[in-house]
């Protein structure tokens, strides 16, 4: 690991860096960043679609029969996981050359502090996937719940 961006409630997100060797041999840094789509969809700079080809934010395509471009198309995907009750989490990935990751890590404090890794997160971010996470209920929340009807509150 080269470095990692820890989660806090107040940005949504982690990221870690990973050496990663491209198709050509090249040693590149991979950022692999998670967390709330409405976070992360700013800095977006594409989709990366079945065929791991880079479709761009205001490309468009379909949903559901409907054309729009490829952010209200997360959007759409966002919100019917919600319709259903579920926590959606974007991942994302950026590749960068080490010469680029060095440079960033060299004009950033060399990233001693979480504030200064951030950087590696903005911009250039390619959607690779949603999920939809589901939060069951605890088997005794039904009781709990009597209980505070029954109080009062």
């Amino acid at each position: 690991m080269l470095a990692n961006v820890e989660f806090t409630s107040k940005r949504k997100r982690a990221s870690v860096v990973v050496k990663h060797t491209a198709p050509d041999g090249t040693e590149m840094a991979r950022v692999y960043t998670k967390g709330a789509p409405d976070m992360l969809f700013p800095m977006l700079g594409g989709v990366l679609d079945s065929n791991m080809k880079l479709a761009p934010m205001d490309g468009q395509t379909s949903y559901d029969g409907e054309e729009c471009n490829e952010l209200e198309k997360l959007n759409k995907v966002v919100k019917k996981f919600a319709d259903s009750a579920y926590r959606t989490i974007l991942i994302t990935k950026k590749d960068m050359s080490m010469d680029d990751f060095n440079k960033l890590k060299t004009d950033n404090n060399q990233f001693v502090k979480a504030a200064d890794r951030e950087v590696l997160e903005l911009g250039g971010l390619e959607a690779i996937g949603i999920f939809g996470l589901q939060d069951p209920l605890r088997l005794d929340i039904r009781d709990s719940i009597a209980l505070v009807n029954k109080a009062g509150i």
